[in-house]
């Protein structure tokens, strides 16, 4: 996996094309179940990327990977049944659904729907609606406000690529939350979804049920 890791480390993601390609080509690789199965391993082998992982009401997030110098992750994420709020990110990152589906709604840049709220207006109808299914593979960029709404243990794994701002937009109740990271909440708030490995012990045990993990060895 080496190989892989020193490209997406040299991914510049001013240029979304070719970003594209990389990331694509290394979730291809990276998703098939052996490799899934020894990057899951070694999250139980090291406390750092279990300090990193949490524990939500909307599903699980596993830290696979982390590059603290070049500022990108590699992420597993499993649903719950759940809708999630409008929102953007601060980083861009591109993703590949490896079982189960969710409604996607894409309303459109961060600096447009904040405008529209500031005013005043209602969050306009997203104008790209779409239903990602298992195979699905697509790259949003930092500034792109869009919607979820999955299915149980619908899983996807993500590539994250470096921080680019402080906060994410959230609209919460037709109005903008701004969202931080870690270093924005108390230690409480962090403490209280941090994952355990018992917790990830579970979530390999059902990525192995529906396919998405190889055999133990």
């Amino acid at each position: 996996m080496d190989k892989i890791f020193n490209e997406l480390a040299r991914v510049d993601w001013r240029f979304v094309e070719k970003a594209e390609r990389i990331n694509g080509r290394a979730l291809a690789e990276l998703t098939r179940p052996g490799a899934l199965r020894e990057l899951l391993n070694g999250v139980l082998a090291d406390r750092r990327l279990i300090g990193l992982s949490e524990r939500h009401s909307w599903g699980d997030r596993i830290v696979l990977w982390d590059d603290p110098e070049n500022q990108w992750r590699i992420r597993l994420h499993r649903f719950e049944d759940r809708a999630d709020e409008p929102h953007s990110h601060r980083w861009p990152f591109h993703t590949r659904v490896l079982r189960g589906s969710y409604h996607h709604a894409m309303y459109g840049p961060e600096p447009w729907v904040r405008t529209v709220l500031n005013a005043g207006k209602p969050l306009p109808q997203p104008s790209i609606v779409r239903t990602e299914r298992a195979g699905s593979s697509y790259a949003l960029d930092d500034e792109m406000v869009h919607y979820v709404k999955t299915e149980a243990d619908t899983f996807s794994v993500i590539i994250q690529g470096p921080r680019l701002k402080q906060q994410a937009l959230r609209v919460r109740d037709g109005a903008i939350a701004w969202q931080g990271g870690r270093t924005t909440q108390s230690a409480e708030a962090v403490r209280a979804v941090l994952t355990t490995p018992d917790r990830l012990a579970e979530v390999m045990e059902l990525a192995y049920r529906f396919g998405l993990l190889d055999a133990a060895r």
